[in-house]
């Protein structure tokens, strides 16, 4: 009864305040994507685009102060030594929830560079998001369906090529690029449909990687390869964490150069094997990683049944996390 009576009363004031800080952070950002519009000289780029990034670290800030203020999970992080907010990273992780976000935002804020990510080239044209996303310069992608191509075979390549440009214009500045590596948010039914060989995670595709690693990997400082788990739950949800279900995140990074440690040379990257080396270098860390997970939920106190939600929830790709995650082919 009491924790009924707590939801009752913080839900609706959490939302509200997450609600509020979005609004404000994103109307501010916003308003320097418009002047950044309006005014095309590169020096008023360039002060734009620090202003714009200020006002997101204060997003997250206030986020961070929220989360913690009304719900204080325990974060049990390990990994963290040595990155640089001058730096330059990939960070490569699994995906699980809507929460993944804000947390990989907690876990990087003041440690690298404002995360960015793939975008949606159709989210540019959005009122108010698309002048936010483009003041950030987050990297955007086109996608086409395998029913247009099929109907329109020259369009075969345009969407690698305009990813291409994307990380070209990331090239000589310190810049955290955040990927996820399975394409798409795990839950049981799509590990499931999907054959995977690993009990806690989707298949990693290396496409979209390797792509990334090939046109900037001269220009990064590190590789960074982050597990997200939320002990006893395997697929939480937004409600999940409003009711109070996860006292517990737990994040393992692992740091890796080109050429150490399993991953691939830039040479090699970059030749005619390069696609195959990455795949491989991907699927091994997966199956380590894999290992980890389930150690980890097993000594959570849920994790003898760990929790599987009975319905979808509700699908990261009709939102804007998703629009961040489709690098899925090879």
């Amino acid at each position: 009864m009491a924790l009924l009576l707590k939801n009752i009363i913080r839900i609706p004031l959490f939302l509200f305040f997450l609600s509020l800080n979005t609004i404000f952070h994103g109307t501010l950002v916003s308003l320097c994507g418009f002047i950044k519009f309006v005014l095309p000289r590169p020096e008023w780029h360039r002060l734009l685009g620090g202003i714009s990034y200020w006002i997101s670290n204060g997003y997250v800030l206030v986020n961070n102060f929220i989360m913690k203020v009304f719900y204080n999970p325990v974060w049990d992080i390990q990994g963290l030594e040595n990155l640089s907010m001058k730096g330059s990273y990939l960070v490569i992780s699994n995906h699980l929830s809507l929460l993944d976000i804000p947390a990989l935002q907690r876990l990087f804020f003041r440690q690298i560079p404002f995360l960015r990510f793939f975008i949606k080239q159709e989210l540019i044209w959005v009122p108010f998001l698309g002048l936010g996303l483009w003041a950030l310069e987050f990297p955007s992608m086109k996608r086409y369906s395998k029913v247009t191509l099929n109907k329109l075979p020259e369009l075969r390549g345009k969407d690698l090529e305009t990813t291409k440009r994307s990380c070209e214009k990331l090239r000589g500045q310190p810049v955290s690029l955040l990927i996820y590596a399975e394409g798409t948010r795990f839950t049981p039914e799509k590990h499931s449909r999907t054959n995977s060989p690993f009990n806690n995670m989707l298949k990693p595709r290396a496409g979209g990687i390797h792509t990334v690693l090939g046109i900037i990997g001269d220009e990064l400082t590190n590789i960074l390869i982050v597990s997200l788990i939320y002990p006893g739950i395997a697929s939480p949800t937004l409600t999940d964490f409003l009711l109070g279900r996860i006292p517990r995140i737990v994040m393992r990074l692992e740091t890796f150069k080109l050429g150490e440690k399993g991953m691939p040379s830039l040479e090699t990257i970059r030749g005619k094997g390069g696609a195959l080396a990455v795949r491989k270098f991907l699927n091994e860390s997966w199956s380590e990683n894999d290992k980890m997970i389930s150690k980890i939920h097993s000594e959570s106190k849920s994790g003898e049944e760990i929790y599987h939600p009975t319905s979808e929830p509700s699908s990261t790709e009709s939102v804007s996390v998703s629009n961040t995650t489709s690098f899925s082919s090879e």
